[in-house]
Protein backbone atom coordinates (compact mmCIF):
# COMPACT_ATOMS: atom_id res chain seq x y z
CA UNK A 1 0.00 0.00 0.00
CA UNK A 2 1.41 3.36 -1.02
CA UNK A 3 1.97 5.78 1.77
CA UNK A 4 -0.03 8.99 1.98
CA UNK A 5 1.29 11.74 -0.35
CA UNK A 6 1.61 14.16 2.58
CA UNK A 7 3.76 11.65 4.49
CA UNK A 8 5.95 11.09 1.43
CA UNK A 9 6.24 14.87 1.04
CA UNK A 10 7.32 15.38 4.66
CA UNK A 11 9.71 12.42 4.62
CA UNK A 12 11.59 13.63 1.55
CA UNK A 13 14.69 15.81 1.61
CA UNK A 14 12.66 18.99 1.19
CA UNK A 15 10.35 17.82 3.95
CA UNK A 16 13.26 17.31 6.34
CA UNK A 17 14.41 20.86 5.62
CA UNK A 18 10.93 22.13 6.38
CA UNK A 19 10.84 20.16 9.65
CA UNK A 20 14.24 21.59 10.60
CA UNK A 21 12.80 25.10 10.19
CA UNK A 22 9.22 24.73 11.40
CA UNK A 23 9.85 22.68 14.54
CA UNK A 24 12.06 25.36 16.20
CA UNK A 25 9.60 28.05 15.07
CA UNK A 26 6.68 26.11 16.55
CA UNK A 27 8.64 25.63 19.77
CA UNK A 28 9.38 29.36 20.04
CA UNK A 29 5.76 30.28 19.36
CA UNK A 30 4.37 27.76 21.83
CA UNK A 31 6.82 28.28 24.69
CA UNK A 32 7.89 31.90 24.20
CA UNK A 33 5.53 34.03 22.11
CA UNK A 34 2.32 32.58 23.61
CA UNK A 35 3.46 32.93 27.27
CA UNK A 36 4.60 36.51 26.58
CA UNK A 37 1.22 37.35 25.04
CA UNK A 38 -0.60 35.69 27.95
CA UNK A 39 1.50 37.69 30.41
CA UNK A 40 0.24 40.91 28.82
CA UNK A 41 -3.36 39.67 28.78
CA UNK A 42 -3.33 38.38 32.37
CA UNK A 43 -1.81 41.63 33.64
CA UNK A 44 -5.15 43.36 33.02
CA UNK A 45 -7.31 40.56 34.47
CA UNK A 46 -9.18 41.12 37.72
CA UNK A 47 -7.72 39.60 40.86
CA UNK A 48 -9.68 36.98 42.78
CA UNK A 49 -8.92 35.39 46.14
CA UNK A 50 -6.80 32.57 44.74
CA UNK A 51 -6.41 33.35 41.02
CA UNK A 52 -7.81 35.89 38.55
CA UNK A 53 -10.75 36.21 36.23
CA UNK A 54 -11.18 37.66 32.72
CA UNK A 55 -11.79 41.38 32.54
CA UNK A 56 -9.99 44.60 31.85
CA UNK A 57 -8.53 46.63 34.66
CA UNK A 58 -5.32 48.57 35.15
CA UNK A 59 -5.38 48.07 38.93
CA UNK A 60 -2.17 46.03 38.85
CA UNK A 61 -0.29 48.80 37.04
CA UNK A 62 -1.75 51.46 39.33
CA UNK A 63 -0.70 49.34 42.31
CA UNK A 64 2.84 49.15 40.91
CA UNK A 65 3.34 52.82 40.06
CA UNK A 66 1.68 54.20 43.20
CA UNK A 67 3.64 52.04 45.63
CA UNK A 68 7.28 51.66 46.62
CA UNK A 69 7.60 48.98 43.93
CA UNK A 70 8.20 51.59 41.20
CA UNK A 71 10.99 53.18 43.24
CA UNK A 72 12.50 49.77 43.99
CA UNK A 73 12.33 48.91 40.29
CA UNK A 74 14.19 52.12 39.45
CA UNK A 75 16.86 51.38 42.06
CA UNK A 76 17.24 47.83 40.75
CA UNK A 77 17.81 49.27 37.27
CA UNK A 78 20.52 51.56 38.67
CA UNK A 79 22.23 48.65 40.47
CA UNK A 80 21.99 46.57 37.29
CA UNK A 81 23.57 49.38 35.27
CA UNK A 82 26.44 49.53 37.79
CA UNK A 83 26.89 45.75 37.40
CA UNK A 84 27.03 46.21 33.62
CA UNK A 85 29.76 48.87 33.92
CA UNK A 86 31.82 46.69 36.26
CA UNK A 87 31.36 43.63 34.04
CA UNK A 88 32.47 45.65 31.00
CA UNK A 89 35.52 46.95 32.86
CA UNK A 90 36.55 43.41 33.80
CA UNK A 91 35.17 41.20 31.04
CA UNK A 92 35.67 43.08 27.79
CA UNK A 93 39.44 43.57 28.24
CA UNK A 94 39.63 39.79 28.75
CA UNK A 95 37.92 39.26 25.39
CA UNK A 96 40.27 41.77 23.74
CA UNK A 97 43.34 40.12 25.27
CA UNK A 98 42.27 36.64 24.14
CA UNK A 99 41.58 37.86 20.62
CA UNK A 100 44.80 39.85 20.25
CA UNK A 101 47.37 37.94 22.30
CA UNK A 102 46.30 34.30 22.50
CA UNK A 103 47.20 32.07 19.51
CA UNK A 104 44.23 31.58 17.19
CA UNK A 105 44.16 27.80 17.71
CA UNK A 106 43.76 28.25 21.48
CA UNK A 107 41.34 31.18 21.60
CA UNK A 108 38.15 29.18 21.70
CA UNK A 109 39.57 26.82 24.32
CA UNK A 110 40.38 29.80 26.54
CA UNK A 111 36.90 31.30 26.09
CA UNK A 112 35.32 27.95 26.87
CA UNK A 113 36.92 28.11 30.32
CA UNK A 114 34.31 30.71 31.19
CA UNK A 115 31.62 28.05 30.76
CA UNK A 116 32.97 26.14 33.78
CA UNK A 117 31.14 28.32 36.36
CA UNK A 118 27.84 27.55 34.61
CA UNK A 119 28.39 23.84 35.32
CA UNK A 120 27.78 24.62 38.99
CA UNK A 121 24.32 25.55 40.28
CA UNK A 122 23.83 29.30 40.49
CA UNK A 123 22.50 28.81 44.00
CA UNK A 124 25.82 27.26 45.03
CA UNK A 125 27.87 29.92 43.23
CA UNK A 126 26.00 32.81 44.82
CA UNK A 127 25.87 31.27 48.29
CA UNK A 128 29.63 30.60 48.09
CA UNK A 129 30.16 34.38 48.07
CA UNK A 130 28.92 34.65 51.65
CA UNK A 131 32.13 33.32 53.27
CA UNK A 132 34.09 35.56 50.90
CA UNK A 133 32.21 38.81 51.61
CA UNK A 134 31.26 38.24 55.25
CA UNK A 135 32.64 40.00 58.33
CA UNK A 136 35.19 37.23 58.89
CA UNK A 137 35.40 36.30 55.22
CA UNK A 138 38.31 36.06 52.84
CA UNK A 139 37.95 39.63 51.54
CA UNK A 140 38.04 41.24 54.99
CA UNK A 141 40.92 39.01 56.03
CA UNK A 142 42.89 40.06 52.96
CA UNK A 143 42.18 43.77 53.48
CA UNK A 144 43.31 43.60 57.10
CA UNK A 145 46.36 41.53 56.26
CA UNK A 146 47.69 44.03 53.71
CA UNK A 147 46.89 46.93 56.04
CA UNK A 148 44.09 48.65 54.13
CA UNK A 149 41.71 48.31 57.07
CA UNK A 150 42.28 47.68 60.76
CA UNK A 151 38.93 46.02 61.41
CA UNK A 152 36.41 44.05 59.32
CA UNK A 153 34.12 45.99 56.97
CA UNK A 154 30.56 45.07 57.86
CA UNK A 155 28.76 46.83 55.01
CA UNK A 156 29.87 44.49 52.22
CA UNK A 157 27.61 41.49 52.78
CA UNK A 158 23.83 42.03 52.97
CA UNK A 159 24.05 45.31 51.06
CA UNK A 160 23.56 46.68 47.57
CA UNK A 161 27.32 46.33 47.06
CA UNK A 162 27.05 42.60 47.66
CA UNK A 163 24.19 42.41 45.16
CA UNK A 164 26.29 44.16 42.50
CA UNK A 165 29.22 41.83 43.21
CA UNK A 166 26.91 38.81 42.98
CA UNK A 167 25.47 40.01 39.67
CA UNK A 168 28.95 40.56 38.22
CA UNK A 169 30.19 37.16 39.35
CA UNK A 170 27.05 35.44 38.04
CA UNK A 171 26.79 37.13 34.64
CA UNK A 172 30.33 38.23 33.74
CA UNK A 173 30.74 35.42 31.15
CA UNK A 174 27.99 37.03 29.05
CA UNK A 175 30.21 40.08 28.54
CA UNK A 176 33.23 37.92 27.74
CA UNK A 177 31.33 35.80 25.22
CA UNK A 178 29.62 38.71 23.47
CA UNK A 179 32.80 40.78 23.48
CA UNK A 180 34.84 37.95 22.02
CA UNK A 181 32.22 37.30 19.34
CA UNK A 182 32.37 40.96 18.37
CA UNK A 183 36.18 40.91 18.39
CA UNK A 184 36.21 37.87 16.11
CA UNK A 185 34.40 39.93 13.48
CA UNK A 186 37.30 42.41 13.43
CA UNK A 187 40.05 41.33 11.05
CA UNK A 188 43.53 41.11 12.57
CA UNK A 189 44.99 43.51 10.03
CA UNK A 190 42.99 46.30 11.71
CA UNK A 191 45.18 45.90 14.79
CA UNK A 192 48.31 45.64 12.66
CA UNK A 193 47.47 48.95 10.96
CA UNK A 194 47.02 50.58 14.37
CA UNK A 195 50.41 49.27 15.49
CA UNK A 196 52.07 50.45 12.27
CA UNK A 197 50.62 53.93 12.75
CA UNK A 198 52.09 54.07 16.25
CA UNK A 199 48.77 54.05 18.09
CA UNK A 200 49.20 53.17 21.75
CA UNK A 201 47.10 50.51 23.48
CA UNK A 202 44.70 52.92 25.18
CA UNK A 203 43.99 54.91 22.02
CA UNK A 204 43.51 51.76 19.95
CA UNK A 205 41.10 50.44 22.57
CA UNK A 206 39.13 53.69 22.82
CA UNK A 207 39.07 54.83 19.19
CA UNK A 208 39.10 51.54 17.28
CA UNK A 209 38.18 48.47 19.30
CA UNK A 210 35.25 49.83 21.31
CA UNK A 211 33.46 51.48 18.33
CA UNK A 212 33.88 48.38 16.14
CA UNK A 213 32.84 45.98 18.91
CA UNK A 214 29.94 48.17 20.11
CA UNK A 215 27.18 45.74 18.96
CA UNK A 216 28.74 42.90 20.94
CA UNK A 217 29.33 45.11 23.97
CA UNK A 218 25.71 46.22 23.91
CA UNK A 219 24.44 42.65 23.51
CA UNK A 220 26.48 41.50 26.52
CA UNK A 221 25.31 44.52 28.49
CA UNK A 222 21.65 43.74 27.80
CA UNK A 223 22.12 40.11 28.90
CA UNK A 224 23.68 41.24 32.18
CA UNK A 225 21.20 44.07 32.76
CA UNK A 226 18.09 41.94 32.20
CA UNK A 227 19.37 39.09 34.37
CA UNK A 228 20.40 41.51 37.11
CA UNK A 229 16.94 43.02 37.42
CA UNK A 230 15.14 39.71 36.88
CA UNK A 231 16.99 37.04 38.90
CA UNK A 232 15.69 37.06 42.48
CA UNK A 233 18.34 34.69 43.82
CA UNK A 234 21.17 37.24 44.19
CA UNK A 235 19.36 39.88 46.31
CA UNK A 236 17.72 37.14 48.37
CA UNK A 237 21.02 35.53 49.38
CA UNK A 238 23.42 38.48 49.36
CA UNK A 239 21.27 41.57 49.74
CA UNK A 240 19.52 41.03 53.02
CA UNK A 241 15.96 42.12 53.92
CA UNK A 242 16.17 45.55 52.24
CA UNK A 243 17.44 44.38 48.85
CA UNK A 244 14.92 43.90 46.09
CA UNK A 245 14.77 43.68 42.31
CA UNK A 246 12.02 43.10 39.77
CA UNK A 247 12.33 39.32 39.92
CA UNK A 248 11.98 39.36 43.69
CA UNK A 249 8.93 41.64 43.44
CA UNK A 250 7.32 39.16 41.03
CA UNK A 251 8.05 36.33 43.44
CA UNK A 252 6.55 38.29 46.34
CA UNK A 253 3.41 39.05 44.31
CA UNK A 254 3.00 35.36 43.49
CA UNK A 255 3.41 34.39 47.14
CA UNK A 256 0.70 36.97 48.00
CA UNK A 257 -1.53 35.39 45.31
CA UNK A 258 -1.65 38.71 43.44
CA UNK A 259 -1.12 37.17 40.02
CA UNK A 260 -2.21 40.20 37.93
CA UNK A 261 0.44 42.29 39.75
CA UNK A 262 3.07 39.64 39.06
CA UNK A 263 2.09 39.67 35.39
CA UNK A 264 2.14 43.48 35.28
CA UNK A 265 5.68 43.63 36.72
CA UNK A 266 6.75 40.98 34.20
CA UNK A 267 5.20 43.01 31.39
CA UNK A 268 7.08 46.12 32.55
CA UNK A 269 10.31 44.10 32.53
CA UNK A 270 9.61 42.95 28.98
CA UNK A 271 8.86 46.52 27.90
CA UNK A 272 12.17 47.62 29.43
CA UNK A 273 13.99 44.94 27.44
CA UNK A 274 12.25 45.88 24.20
CA UNK A 275 13.10 49.56 24.67
CA UNK A 276 16.75 48.67 25.30
CA UNK A 277 16.88 46.44 22.22
CA UNK A 278 15.24 49.13 20.09
CA UNK A 279 17.74 51.76 21.27
CA UNK A 280 20.66 49.39 20.78
CA UNK A 281 19.58 48.38 17.30
CA UNK A 282 19.07 52.01 16.27
CA UNK A 283 22.49 53.00 17.59
CA UNK A 284 24.61 49.99 16.67
CA UNK A 285 22.60 47.74 14.30
CA UNK A 286 22.87 44.55 16.35
CA UNK A 287 22.87 42.37 13.22
CA UNK A 288 26.46 43.50 12.62
CA UNK A 289 27.64 41.36 15.53
CA UNK A 290 27.62 38.37 13.20
CA UNK A 291 29.16 40.16 10.21
CA UNK A 292 32.92 40.36 9.57
CA UNK A 293 34.39 43.87 9.75
CA UNK A 294 36.70 44.49 6.82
Amino acid sequence: MASHPLLRHLAGEDGIRRWAFYVPVAFMVLFFAVPVALTLVWSVFERTIFWMEPGFTLDAYVNFFTSARAENYLFSMIHSAVAVVVAFTIGFPVAVFVRRRVPTAAQHRVILLFIIPFMISELVRVFALRPVLGRNGLLNSLLMKIGITSEPITVILFSNLAVVIGDVVSFLPFMVFAGFLAMEAIERYVFEVCDDLGSNTLRTFKDVIVPLAAPGIFAGSVFIFVNSIGVALVPTILGGPGAVNAGLMVNQAIVALDFPLAMAISAIMMLTLLVLLFIGHRLFDLTKILQPIN
